[in-house]
């Protein structure tokens, strides 16, 4: 399927972006070993910005300030793209933003505005494909869109806590199928048209 492609595609994505880390990390080993081997005792090391370049000179991955007194790490393709970017939102909260070599968004981590967490999946024109995250009840929540930003599947907890609810919708963002669960605990599945009409059939207890 189309959305697990992407998201193996995604998978390898950040498992190269954990060798970058860690590599980068290696190399800061390294110079604080060196400086040890120097007879310099450095018990911190200040600076306002740390930056690693290639051998043309050009920065591949920035560690600083973000301008408003957060920490940020960023990551450059060699096509000088910022495909990676670590950091904090202006509440203060912690995001992950990883982009294409076009410069668009592709995926996020981030924390809403209710505290929970959310993880955002786009496509390469920067629309919305899959979010998945809590409802404001704090109920997990998945949610699959179309190329066209329309939602076309949800799923989570009904209002009513009784279990869980799947709705499915037309192209035209009407609700046309749901499977649900009744008070004692039996399945619901509901078919209608879109203008609502349709009906219900229910599991015998």
């Amino acid at each position: 399927m189309e959305l697990e492609r992407r998201v193996e595609a995604l998978e390898r994505q950040l498992w190269r972006l954990r060798i970058v880390a860690a590599l980068l990390g290696a190399g800061v080993v390294a110079l604080l070993s060196l400086g040890a081997a120097g007879m310099q005792d450095f018990q911190v090391v200040r600076a306002r910005d740390l930056l690693v370049v290639d051998a043309q000179g050009r920065v591949v991955c920035s560690i600083g300030e973000d301008g408003e007194g957060n920490g940020r790490l960023a990551i450059n393709s060699r096509g000088d793209k910022q495909v990676f970017i670590a950091g904090a939102d202006e509440w203060g909260n912690g995001q992950l933003l990883i982009s294409s070599n076009a410069d668009q968004g592709v995926f996020s981590a981030v924390v809403d505005a209710d505290g929970n967490g959310r993880l955002l999946i786009g496509s390469r024109k920067q629309r919305p494909l899959l979010s998945a995250g809590a409802d404001k009840q704090g109920h997990g929540q998945f949610l699959l869109f179309s190329g066209t930003e329309q939602p076309v599947l949800s799923a989570g907890v009904d209002a009513e806590g009784q279990g869980g609810i799947v709705d499915l919708y037309n192209r035209a963002g009407q609700g046309v199928v749901q499977l649900s669960c009744d008070g004692h605990g039996s399945g619901i599945v509901g078919a209608y048209d879109p203008k609502g009409t349709g009906r219900a059939l229910k599991a015998r207890p």
